[in-house]
């Protein structure tokens, strides 16, 4: 069970008014009971269809004070010191009856304590200082450890046969994939799992991590994606490929690190379609952990006039579901800097700079950018992310490489196309344009009945016009901007 033992110091030490926001209504009033029975003080329960509830041992429900005049009368009246839970309060909230009432019981009756609990608490101005908020504890790794272990001891017990596990590591992962859960929803999924063929595995890991998103999913601001390659089938990003390495023990906890430098993220720039997305994906699929994406657009289109606030529920959502990858894509969008007047990008911003520098949890964040003139300079500074990368256009023979990937994965590795001459032919084209030179090869093949050739994806080639040539100027200042400041990926 989860331990109310905060909120009882709070009570103790005199806090007057406590806001209490979960959904977790029913576990905290059952907690809340035990916490009554050992107390001095009287401890009451208000719902607008029981009335006023004593809340300890010998003593029953009473229909009284459901009218809220009738409510505050009786706790202002009343001598012996009393802890009063007022459920679903937040209804009431925007009445200035209701507040005077609150303010009253605050400044004429102190021997009192009002613990107000709902799913979401607005709390008006005129009670924010008096108020203490409070959050219910989530169970931690060792707790969680400790109920998987119940759990395979109750299916020994039931089914007269061991647990099977796909690895020695797999009690510790199940418990990371179950971390920001409630104690009853961890218990649920991991009984899931084990029940469903007593085996524990990778799947097992999949579906509870799925389940486990859509308990905590912030209204559609979060996609998550479980199913990307892997960074070493990626051509190129020796780099970056190198640097995340040696970062990966680290983040994943296998190796301590001296003091409390855990890897934060990276921010990469670079030319469109030259595979910032898909590296961002795939720091997911080599770490084998959950990806969330993160579209800033969506943030201002959907949601207008609470923006911040979706932020902050966005990031709190990431935290729960660590350890994860935080993809940010296109950055530039949601922090810009070309509008001085722009207050709204500028409370993002220090929102999402404040999170970043002060965040413990194991999230790491991988945001990418295209406009790197659009980024405010406190982004990019030293010690906001660990380090920032610079995705530029491919040259000669990472262009042969790319091109012989798409090739194989398209079953035509086996032609015997000589790649080199196509590389050759399409200096200044990204990765995504040589994919589509190969794409575009197959279908004019089969549109004229012919096998795919080297002469084909020449002339698919020479009739392509990459980026680099479309945007010539623009391309060139951020390379060349890019050459000092960051590193090569």
């Amino acid at each position: 069970m989860e331990s109310l033992h905060d909120l009882e110091v709070l009570i103790e030490s005199d806090h007057r008014l406590i806001v209490l926001e979960t959904d977790r209504e029913q576990m905290f009033l059952d907690g809340f009971r035990r916490t009554a029975n050992r107390s001095s003080k009287a401890f009451f329960q208000w719902t607008i269809t029981q009335g006023l509830e004593r809340l300890a041992k010998g003593y029953s429900a009473l229909p009284l004070f459901k009218d809220i005049n009738q409510l505050f009368g009786q706790i202002v009246a009343a001598q012996q010191p009393g802890v009063y839970v007022l459920v679903d309060f937040h209804h009431y909230l925007e009445d200035p009856t209701v507040i005077r009432h609150l303010k009253d019981v605050l400044l004429k009756a102190p021997q009192h304590c009002l613990i107000l609990l709902s799913r979401k608490v607005n709390l008006p101005d005129d009670l924010r200082s008096h108020a203490t908020p409070f959050k219910l504890p989530l169970p931690d790794a060792t707790q969680l450890k400790r109920l998987i272990n119940n759990l395979a001891v109750e299916w020994l017990s039931e089914k007269s046969i061991k647990l099977k596990v796909a690895d020695k590591q797999m009690a510790t992962r199940l418990a990371a994939s179950l971390n920001g859960l409630t104690i009853s929803d961890a218990e649920r999924l991991a009984r899931n799992a084990i029940w469903n063929d007593g085996i524990l595995d990778d799947t097992d890991i999949r579906t509870i991590i799925e389940h486990k998103f859509e308990l905590l999913d912030p209204g559609g601001l979060l996609k998550l994606e479980l199913d990307f390659q892997k960074l070493n089938n990626i051509a190129g990003l020796d780099n970056l490929k190198k640097w995340l390495s040696v970062r990966e023990k680290v983040f994943s906890g296998a190796v301590k690190m001296p003091g409390a430098d855990t890897p934060k993220g990276m921010l990469l720039l670079g030319v469109q379609g030259c595979g910032k997305s898909m590296a961002a994906k795939a720091v997911a699929g080599s770490w084998k952990l959950p990806l969330l994406h993160f579209d800033f657009g969506v943030l201002y289109n959907r949601f207008y006039g609470q923006t911040e606030e979706n932020l902050r529920s966005a990031l709190a959502t990431a935290e729960k579901m660590q350890p994860c990858v935080l993809w940010i894509d296109e950055i530039e969008k949601g922090l810009s800097a070309t509008s001085s007047s722009d207050d709204l990008s500028k409370r993002l911003l220090g929102t999402f700079l404040t999170w970043l520098a002060e965040k413990k949890s194991a999230v790491f964040v991988v945001a990418t950018a295209n406009n790197v003139s659009e980024l405010p300079p406190e982004l990019l500074r030293k010690g906001r992310f660990d380090e920032v990368f610079f995705v530029d256009l491919p040259d000669e023979n990472l262009r042969r490489k790319i091109l012989d990937l798409h090739l194989e994965r398209r079953d035509c590795a086996q032609i015997g196309i000589n790649t080199l001459a196509v590389a050759q032919a399409t200096q200044g084209f990204s990765g995504a344009e040589l994919e589509q030179v190969v794409v575009s090869a197959l279908y004019e093949g089969i549109a004229n009945n012919q096998s795919l050739t080297e002469d084909l994806l020449l002339t698919i080639a020479s009739n392509t016009k990459p980026l680099s040539i479309l945007m010539h100027e623009k391309v060139s200042q951020l390379q060349k901007w890019a050459a000092a400041r960051t590193v090569p990926a």
